[in-house]
């Protein structure tokens, strides 16, 4: 891409997090490979300004929902003056949310396999929905917890509606257990109905957002609320730790509205 006489501005973490978004689509869509996607998501995280990105997603074609970003518009980008977002729950700031939702930029994308994204951040969850739908053909799921480098769920087991089947992923499906007698009362989800770029925002923001600055997500519960009605819609329950086994916790609706903070524990 031909050099602009904006190619020298400062990036935000907003514009980082937006050409994250896009080299997502592009391995999604296949314009990327895996190789390309970690080489360019790791520059992207280190890039101070829009000459630095451009060189990156010169040569992608832009997703609708992005065309408007500063990342590709040159004519929007403007040195501005930063606002810092005020939204408060509970009496802690949300953090993340605006960053629109790539944690791969922000958490980091390689976990133990090379090819497997550290699954607690938007590009990790979004990388096992992908993976869940084309080993079952749906998204439907009974609850899920997801942790850095492997995911246990439960869902109907194939074949036998009095069943649930519990699973574990790591970069391939395991049966874990299978239990028969499957209550009358039990509920499924869906996971495509998770508003992954909101998401993805909050994961990338939860350690500032409970507190709990410069930690990492230790799991990420994806369930219905215990003891509720059952016409309580499934929430997102994000669990932070430090060294020291202070806890915070963040939970989100499937939308990622923000519903509770919960300030560290011992």
């Amino acid at each position: 891409m031909a050099t602009t006489r904006y190619s020298g501005i400062r990036a935000r973490d907003t514009d980082r997090a937006d050409v994250c978004g896009l080299l997502d689509a592009a391995l999604a869509d296949g314009q990327l490979t895996e190789g390309e996607h970690a080489d360019r998501t790791a520059k992207a995280m280190r890039a101070k300004a829009f000459g630095e990105l451009d060189q990156l997603i010169g040569d992608l074609q832009v997703p609708q929902n992005l065309v408007d970003a500063p990342v590709i518009r040159v004519d929007r980008r403007r040195p501005r003056r930063w606002i810092a977002p005020v939204a408060f729950i509970a009496g802690s700031a949300i953090i993340g949310a605006a960053a629109g939702g790539i944690a791969g930029c922000a958490g980091g994308t390689i976990g133990l396999s090379e090819h497997l994204p550290v699954l607690t951040t938007g590009t990790g969850l979004a990388y096992f929905i992908d993976e869940y739908r084309a080993e079952f053909g749906d998204t439907q799921v009974d609850d899920v917890t997801v942790y850095p480098s492997y995911v246990i769920f439960e869902r109907r087991a194939a074949g036998d509606p009095t069943a649930t089947a519990r699973y574990r992923y790591n970069g391939s499906f395991h049966d874990y257990s299978a239990s028969s007698g499957r209550r009358s009362d039990v509920r499924s989800f869906d996971l495509a109905s998770i508003d992954q770029r909101a998401i993805a925002g909050l994961l990338a923001g939860a350690p500032q957002s409970v507190r709990l600055p410069d930690t990492a997500i230790t799991h990420v519960s994806l369930e219905f609320p215990p003891g509720g009605s059952a016409d309580r819609p499934p929430v997102v329950v994000i669990h932070v730790t430090n060294k020291a086994n202070s806890t915070g916790v963040l939970t989100t609706t499937f939308t990622g509205e923000p519903l509770t903070v919960s300030p560290p524990t011992r």
